[in-house]
């Protein structure tokens, strides 16, 4: 649902330099600009195709579906179905007939399914989901409440909070379960049924029987089911290879190299402009044609110092491969750096990609957050957070470390970090406090 992919996608609007701001050109990955690039073929009589890239070599395209690495320690990998599970998709819509009778129906229903990630819950908000499908928050809600009530029951929930009190909600006798589930979670993980009976002025053999009906029910609602995957094209902006000691860049020049000007038609219109309007026409066409190989041939330059500049400060892990090597790295670090706006470095990375013989990496990846002190950056956030998922993988578990005691032992390997900062990046990774580790959660 990006804006970029909004502006492309529409095929009523005609492609014009109006259309698509300069900054507009910088932020669009390789997929979306050659998007861009092939309206223009079709709109502008003057852009024309190199039919030396017709034939392009593999390397040239190198569509990876395979996996991409989005920041350190995670891996991204395309799913595929297993034979023999059912579709998801089609599943629903066959429950969803009875409440389809129109086209904008049916188009809602589809945009929500496909917006559903691997477990059945709604990536997009609602307002996104609003704009995009260019309707009022209150009919979405509607349609979005159907398909939460259909089966598997809490699809299209936000979390698995929503989901567990959707299906509760369609139960009998629930609404105990119900108030547990909304307001007494953390008490309920505790297992702190006293607390929950007293809370709720009942006993604990009734709070007992409400967590067995909420262990009943199915947290994940796609479980079971093949979800259809969003297709990525990703292609790399940029290919990093090793040569001794050194990183050599080459740039994907496809786009600069594919687009042409068709002089023959140039001339053509030219000798057969007669009025103002068709020399209009002419100026016109001619001026989209310069800004946008102008705008590609820019945005490689700008693409090309950032790499630059972020394969040099991260030179450990390119010859590495080891992602605890990548060095602390901010937006301002390389504006600063590089005498360039901050929000041009922002749009630079957005949505870019390299490949290096350790796989394809966003852009993003090579600027790990950071932890700051004062002002001074100490460490990235995810060394801080590894390092915190090291301690407690080896504490005593009969024992386990306060967030005071791991900020002592952070200290003592070096890492300057607050306790109140050990908390929170502790609650980041979903670990749950030293109290909490001793019980068994639900």
């Amino acid at each position: 649902m990006k804006q970029s992919l909004e502006i492309i996608q529409n095929q009523k609007q005609k492609f014009s330099s109006k259309l698509v701001p300069s900054m507009e050109i910088l932020s669009l990955s390789q997929h979306e600009l050659e998007t861009l690039v092939d309206a223009s073929l079709m709109d502008n009589p003057f852009s024309d195709v190199d039919q030396n890239m017709i034939s392009l070599k593999v390397r040239d395209v190198d569509l990876d579906f395979k996996h991409v690495r989005k920041k350190q320690g995670e891996l991204q990998e395309m799913e595929y179905a297993d034979e023999g599970r059912n579709d998801l998709f089609e599943h629903v819509m066959g429950q969803l007939s009875s409440h389809i009778h129109t086209k904008k129906d049916e188009e809602i229903f589809t945009v929500l399914l496909e917006s559903l990630d691997s477990r059945g819950f709604l990536e997009e908000t609602p307002e996104d989901l609003c704009r995009f499908l260019n309707i009022k928050k209150t009919r979405l809600l509607r349609y979005l409440h159907i398909l939460q009530h259909v089966s598997p029951k809490g699809l299209g929930a936000k979390d698995i909070k929503e989901c567990i009190c959707i299906q509760l909600s369609e139960i009998e006798g629930s609404s105990l379960a119900q108030h547990i589930v909304c307001s007494h979670l953390e008490a309920l993980n505790t297992g702190n049924y006293l607390k929950i009976a007293k809370l709720e002025y009942t006993d604990v053999e009734e709070v007992k029987r409400a967590l067995t009906l909420i262990r009943s029910l199915n947290p994940i609602p796609a479980n079971g089911f093949s979800v259809r995957e969003k297709t990525v094209f990703i292609i790399p902006d940029v290919y990093i290879r090793k040569e001794d000691s050194a990183c050599i860049l080459e740039m994907n020049a496809r786009l600069q190299n594919k687009l042409s000007m068709n002089t023959e038609n140039y001339e053509l219109y030219k000798s057969a402009a007669c009025n103002k309007e068709a020399k209009a026409f002419l100026k016109e066409k001619l001026n989209d044609f310069k800004w946008l190989q102008y705008s590609i041939s820019r945005r490689a330059v700008t693409l090309k110092k950032i790499i630059t500049f972020l394969v040099e400060y991260q030179a450990a892990f390119f010859q590495t491969g080891d992602e605890r090597a990548l060095k602390p790295l901010r937006l301002v670090d390389i504006a600063e750096q590089l005498d360039m706006h901050i929000s041009t470095i922002s749009r630079a990375i957005s949505s870019k990609f390299f490949q290096c013989e350790y796989g394809t990496y966003s852009f993003h990846f090579l600027l790990p957050r950071c932890y700051e002190k004062q002002g001074e950056v100490t460490a990235s956030i995810d060394t801080i957070q590894n390092e915190i998922k090291e301690i407690i993988r080896v504490e005593d578990k009969q024992h386990p470390y306060s967030d005071e005691k791991i900020h002592q032992l952070l200290e003592e390997d070096g890492f300057v970090v607050s306790r109140r900062s050990v908390t929170l990046y502790r609650k980041e990774c979903g670990i749950p406090s030293s109290r909490n580790r001793k019980t068994i959660h639900i």
